[in-house]
């Protein structure tokens, strides 16, 4: 391998295994950043089978196996990222499997190049070849699904980005691989390209990632009464979520314990934690847990310095509202408000309390 292909498959490598580093660490992970996880791996070792020249036979097969879930598995990735968390089912998923199985068997038997080929290893590939053909022109085609001009602007571009992403790298490895057949002086270019290509699909979907956290994919209604149930019976388990957290918050006022951590409240409200992180970040707005107790805190504080026989000492507020020490309650309140605590207390003294940031009111609308 030449020394800029080898520096391009090297750096490739190192952002496919930073992208499945990535995706493990976050907690709150959607079907389509678990998929594109397993695809981040098995990128990171087809890259590296140009390497295993000399090494031994196990790791030959380990790479040949684990790098098997590429093309197969970024379909299923195209279909979670532009169907929702209910576009792959277990049918997809082994096909998926049936495919790597293919792949891992290929490049298995393409380590013995002086082996007779078969007639199963004839058919192996054929199916392969057709399989994976198949499966790239199905990720092409999948923004194309349900297209109408109804979605916003984004959601198009974002459909439009990645076919057209997506379609120049397939198109060029592919052209630069047939050629190479005949000119074998571009097979150093093929291996730069495809290191180069995978580098940027890896940096496409997770800029596709980090729209879909904010903009869900369009429901379609096309798959009939059985998808309108069960997206009924989420928004059915969201409400009943919602309404037993504004019970904790506003009756409760579980805001005001300092310790409270997210896991705690989501087992008081018999959910798991990621249910009620997710219900918190994308149902209600809030950027995190902690953000939502502190809007409740400061507008806790707000009360109790607004009174006129209230609290005398700031210190005192903070604990009521639930601040563990007057730092962060200080840092909370002015990042809210505007003002000190003490700048605050004093303009309700004088009848001229001040309103809330950009007129926005900092109790949570859970209705």
């Amino acid at each position: 391998m030449h020394g800029w292909a080898s520096t391009m498959t090297a750096i490739a490598v190192a952002i496919a295994l930073l992208s499945l580093l990535a995706l493990l660490r976050q907690r709150d992970r959607r079907d389509a950043e678990v998929l594109f996880a397993v695809v981040s791996g098995s990128l990171a070792l087809s890259l590296m089978s140009p390497w295993m020249g000399d090494a031994p036979e196990w790791m030959k097969w380990g790479v040949a196996v684990g790098g098997s879930a590429t093309c197969n598995g970024f379909w299923l990735v195209s279909r979670a990222l532009f169907r929702g968390d209910h576009g792959v089912r277990l049918r997809h998923v082994l096909l998926a499997g049936g495919v790597a199985l293919l792949i891992a068997i290929h490049r298995g038997t393409a380590m013995h190049a002086d082996a007779s080929p078969s007639v199963l290893m004839v058919a192996i590939d054929a199916m392969l070849t057709l399989t994976s053909t198949s499966l790239l022109a199905l990720s092409f085609l999948e923004p194309l699904r349900g297209w109408s001009m109804k979605w916003t602007s984004a959601e198009r571009r974002l459909r439009l980005s990645f076919m057209a992403v997506y379609g120049s790298c397939v198109l060029s490895t592919t052209l630069l691989g047939e050629l190479a057949h005949v000119f074998p002086a571009l097979a150093p270019w093929r291996t730069g390209v495809i290191a180069l290509c995978a580098s940027a699909m890896i940096g496409f979907t997770h800029l596709a990632f980090r729209h879909r956290r904010h903009v869900p994919a369009p429901s379609d209604r096309r798959n009939g009464p059985a998808l309108d149930r069960q997206v009924l019976a989420l928004c059915e388990d969201d409400a009943r979520l919602a309404a037993l957290l504004r019970y904790q918050l506003e009756v409760m006022q579980v805001y005001r314990e300092p310790e409270l951590r997210v896991a705690e409240l989501a087992a008081r409200l018999g959910t798991a934690e990621h249910r009620l992180s997710k219900l918190i970040t994308r149902q209600l707005g809030e950027k995190n847990f902690n953000q939502l107790l502190n809007r409740h805190r400061i507008a806790h504080a707000c009360r109790l310095l607004a009174e006129p026989a209230g609290f005398e000492n700031i210190l005192q507020v903070s604990g009521e509202s639930g601040f563990a020490s007057l730092g962060p309650f200080n840092r909370a309140f002015k990042s809210i408000m505007g003002c000190t605590p003490t700048e605050y207390r004093a303009t309700c003294r004088k009848g001229e309390p001040p309103g809330f940031p950009n007129g926005e009111c900092l109790e949570l609308r859970l209705e």
